[in-house]
């Protein structure tokens, strides 16, 4: 039997069900296809193309060191991709297709598409879930139904999870000669917006980077996760997002640790539930809000103060930090993520999609899933989400988290001369600044999103 693994958001060989289910079943060949044009329509930006160019160039080196052939195809829309795939399984004398599941629900109906075309001539095809721990509908109520609240749904999954296990797959042997590593044309062009030193694309780097997170830093995360200006967190997500690392790799790392990972293993929970709720609950793949009667809510139709707010010109200095580290390196620390969405839904009372859309063209690690979930849970709209009358203030979010200002002033210059007393607060230290001045008043910000959220 030949079969033809469809590599996705799967980039890596060790814990890969999907890979390892071909590489026992005979001769294999690989294939992954680039969708710039819907890829484009769900607003992924020139950084994540970048992103999946480099991982796919590693993918390449790994595939030809493993004496696996790699076909990179353009096919733009995932409508054509049925017709596509089949083609090529036609061409490789395939007899059966493998894959990784993906969630949201323009894939699950490409997926579902690719089924029916490959299995109406003949071709068996396995779909398998190697992107997470438990696959959804496997954590479900005593009802049977989907959790709809993460601390339910935690200890659900931490029961279901103990039972099964979730020792990672290991990584195949070459299956032959090493073989050329085929050249990776595909989005060469978005290349030059990854800098290679601080995402090192690939397996091998990925896995490092937990070893590295795991020895070094895992035990004082829960301390340090908030802190932006030290390096508290993995920076792992690109790496989960692309697929060079998977779920179980990482709670398999945290659990080494005991009680010492228990933190981060909530993190990576956490991305479950929301991986979860995009495959059970198809309408947050709709730009709709999980809650039905948040479809009341009347947003404010703001365009220069959404402009300022991308632009991290606010003048709320943490806000514009933050919106800057976006803007400028494609990522967001995890806490700022939060601070900067609730300011834009609960201080201007902007739309959470307008937010959601932006975050995707710029992240690094933009994957829907768990965008959509933080958005929403900023947003007061989604599943378990934050309540409306909590509202972070931004500046003594600031004073709080980054209090003496160093990873404020490092994307805020402009900002350099100012006493801490007054950083978060800088037109009151009597400096001359080119720095706006708040474009909202956060008491009158608050009331506003206390009665709009309120009716």
């Amino acid at each position: 039997m030949r079969t033809l693994y469809w590599a996705r958001n799967d980039l890596r060989l060790g814990d890969n069900a999907a890979l390892s289910d071909a590489l026992t079943t005979g001769a294999t060949e690989i294939c992954f296809i680039v969708s710039e044009a819907q890829w484009r329509s769900h607003d992924m930006g020139d950084r994540r193309l970048g992103w999946i160019h480099h991982a796919l160039q590693a993918f390449a080196q790994q595939t030809a060191q493993l004496g696996v052939r790699l076909h990179v195809i353009e096919i733009p829309w995932f409508a054509d991709v049925p017709k596509g795939l089949l083609e090529l399984a036609q061409q490789l004398s395939v007899s059966k297709l493998v894959y990784n599941a993906e969630y949201p629900l323009n894939e699950q109906r490409r997926d579902d598409a690719v089924d029916a075309a490959l299995g109406a001539a003949g071709i068996e095809v396995a779909r398998f879930h190697s992107n997470v721990t438990l696959p959804p509908g496997s954590v479900m109520t005593p009802a049977g139904s989907p959790y709809r609240a993460f601390s339910a749904f935690r200890k659900r999954w931490r029961s279901v999870a103990a039972a099964i296990g979730f020792e990672p797959l290991p990584k195949p042997q070459p299956v032959g000669a090493a073989i050329p590593m085929p050249r990776v044309e595909a989005l060469a062009e978005y290349a030059h917006t990854i800098d290679r030193q601080v995402w090192p694309a690939g397996e091998t780097a990925a896995q490092q980077r937990v070893k590295d997170f795991v020895e070094q830093r895992l035990r004082e995360y829960a301390a340090k996760r908030d802190i932006p200006s030290v390096p508290g967190t993995s920076r792992l997500s690109p790496y989960l997002a692309i697929g060079a690392i998977s779920a179980n790799q990482c709670l398999a790392s945290a659990q080494s640790l005991g009680s010492q990972g228990e933190a981060w293993t909530n993190e990576l929970i956490w991305r479950e539930f929301y991986q979860h709720i995009t495959a059970l609950y198809p309408h947050v793949s709709k730009g709709r809000p999980f809650k039905a009667e948040m479809d009341r809510m009347i947003w404010r139709d703001a365009p220069v103060e959404l402009a300022a707010w991308r632009a991290g010109q606010t003048g709320y200095p943490l806000v514009d930090a933050a919106m800057r580290q976006l803007t400028e390196t494609g990522w967001m620390h995890n806490r700022l993520r939060m601070v900067t969405a609730m300011f834009l839904t609960k201080h201007l009372l902007i739309d959470w999609r307008e937010g959601e859309r932006f975050f995707m063209q710029q992240l690094i690690d933009g994957d829907f899933a768990a965008n959509n979930g933080g958005w929403q849970w900023s947003a007061s709209t989604g599943t378990d989400s934050v309540p409306y009358f909590r509202i972070f203030n931004p500046t003594t979010q600031g004073q709080r988290f980054d209090p003496s200002g160093i990873f404020t002033r490092r994307m805020l210059p402009e900002l350099a001369q100012v006493p801490d007393r007054h950083l978060y607060a800088p037109h009151e230290a009597g400096i001359e600044l080119d720095y706006p001045a708040p474009i909202v008043d956060h008491k009158a910000a608050r009331a506003r999103a206390l009665a709009a959220f309120g009716n």
